[in-house]
């Protein structure tokens, strides 16, 4: 059975495990200190999804999600490779916009880089639109 719920900071090392494994991680980004800076900014939109295994409670499953004021943002979708197909994205993403829409957003977007066909796939299914925009930022804290 999958159950959705908040983070905890005992699921860190399956939460990075699960987003090295779904190929999210970057070399310029540290893991461990995006889970520490957004367990200091709204930590109730970081959710994961667990399945409870004979040994225990198993993290199948992860999104982060924020909202400034004006639109949310969703994050870290991962869903265990092992386990794709089976609704554990589709389950986390409604939770996060559930969340989200009781917050008042009236908007959510995220950012998929442009040669991950399944992720945009996935995310057409589910509604979300497609909009020319130029993404850019700028690293105010470097992770390395």
């Amino acid at each position: 059975m999958t159950r959705i719920r908040s983070f905890r900071p005992a699921d860190t090392e399956q939460v990075v495990a699960l987003w090295h494994a779904a190929g999210l991680t970057r070399s310029w980004n540290d893991p461990y200190r995006d889970i520490e800076r957004k367990l200091a900014v709204q930590p109730e939109l970081f959710l994961v999804a667990t399945a409870e295994p004979e040994s225990g409670e198993e993290v199948i499953g992860s999104v982060m999600a924020g909202y400034d004021g004006h639109r949310g943002w969703l994050y870290y979708l991962a869903a265990d490779p092992t386990r794709r197909g089976l609704g554990i994205g589709r389950a986390l993403v409604t939770e996060a916009e559930r969340l989200l829409l009781a917050m008042g957003c009236p908007k959510v977007q995220l950012m998929v880089r442009p040669d991950n066909a399944a992720a945009r796939g996935f995310y057409a299914a589910l509604g979300y639109e497609t909009f020319d925009t130029w993404a850019t930022g700028k690293r105010l804290i470097p992770d390395a």
